[in-house]
């Protein structure tokens, strides 16, 4: 009777090692590609992707045919796709980003109608329609978006934006702006338009960190709060 459970066991325990055979492969894969930045385990990305050095890429992410630069962090179990993330971006869990649209004017919205290979497997075009189902996102520099936001195709979020958590981004959000809601809309913006415009003429995203932390320390700090740093 043991001999027979174990025997029962023993198909199951081989498609259990086989999965984390791959996902072990795949872990070490991305470790090896992106020597110079933190890639968690679990994370699927695309041979296109592209991770600069000290971005960290939190578990069971997925990317797909995206940028991520410098000192930028994707949170756990995000997905991004066709995107492109400036430096210094903080993208916290759960986040989406590029999912893809359908059109409106057909038929049906169902890809069946606009593609050829769709993911019911039923061949029912020769060729695709003129249908732009993935528009590329661009996200700029130090841009927070918090948990759970989901960013449409095709827009463009601005360098220093905040975009609040449970946010549905479905238009461009100006730089250094704090957006909201579903549909996201304005809350205010971070700064003046003198700072933002100052901000943004220095470019300090493409400073060394030591550069920027002086100018930190003399335009947005008084000295007693870095005393102990």
């Amino acid at each position: 009777m043991k001999i027979k459970k174990i025997l029962l066991l023993v198909p199951g325990l081989i498609v259990k090692l086989k999965e984390l055979a791959k996902d072990g492969s795949r872990d070490l894969e991305n470790k090896f590609r992106y020597k110079d930045a933190i890639v968690e385990a679990g994370c699927k990305i695309s041979p296109d992707t592209k991770i600069k050095s000290n971005a960290r890429i939190f578990y069971n992410t997925s990317l797909n045919n995206c940028n991520i630069s410098e000192f930028t962090y994707i949170g756990s179990s995000c997905f991004l796709q066709n995107t492109s993330v400036g430096k210094f971006c903080s993208v916290a869990k759960h986040s989406l980003i590029g999912l893809g649209i359908h059109p409106t004017d057909l038929i049906s919205t169902t890809p069946l109608f606009y593609r050829k290979n769709n993911p019911l497997k039923v061949k029912l075009l020769k060729e695709d329609l003129g249908f732009e189902e993935y528009k590329p996102i661009t996200i700029g520099h130090d841009v927070w978006i918090g948990a759970r936001a989901i960013v449409m195709d095709g827009v463009e979020i601005g360098t220093g934006a905040i975009v609040a958590s449970g946010a549905v981004v479905t238009k461009d959000i100006p730089p250094y702006a704090i957006v909201g809601g579903v549909p996201a809309k304005l809350i205010k913006y971070r700064f003046s338009e003198e700072k933002i415009e100052e901000l943004l003429s220095s470019a300090w995203w493409e400073w060394d960190l030591e550069k920027i932390n002086k100018y930190q320390k003399e335009k947005f700090a008084n000295d007693d709060h870095f005393n102990n740093i």
